[in-house]
């Protein structure tokens, strides 16, 4: 037992050790940019944009980003499916509740 934990433990180290050469090496070699005042500037246009107009309306965002679940979850589901239809009623279950919750965040976000 020993004997395996110390190849894993050897391999580990080898690995972390060629992958921190490597970040030397590349940090060694890599371009460094100028700093310029410009650089730093907010939004990088130079402009002042007051805070008060650049507000972000994460409720919009937490919506898409409900969707995009639902949807991303839909399609694994019916992917896996397909290969091997034995109980085809699951995946019309989870379609039909997806849709049906599509539906009631559509219906709330009209309110």
């Amino acid at each position: 037992m020993w004997q395996s934990l110390t190849g894993f433990v050897l391999i580990l180290v080898f690995s972390l050790s060629i992958a921190l050469i490597f970040l030397a090496v590349g940090a060694l070699i890599a371009a460094k940019g100028k700093d310029t005042p410009g650089k730093f500037a907010p939004y990088a246009c130079g402009e002042d944009v007051p805070t008060e107009r650049v507000m972000v309306d994460v409720e919009e965002f937490f919506i898409y980003a409900v969707y995009f679940m639902i949807f991303d979850i839909l399609a694994f589901i019916i992917a896996t499916t397909i290969a091997r239809p034995t109980n085809i009623f699951i995946p019309i279950l989870f379609t039909s509740t997806s849709l049906l919750s599509i539906v009631v965040l559509n219906l709330r976000r009209m309110k």
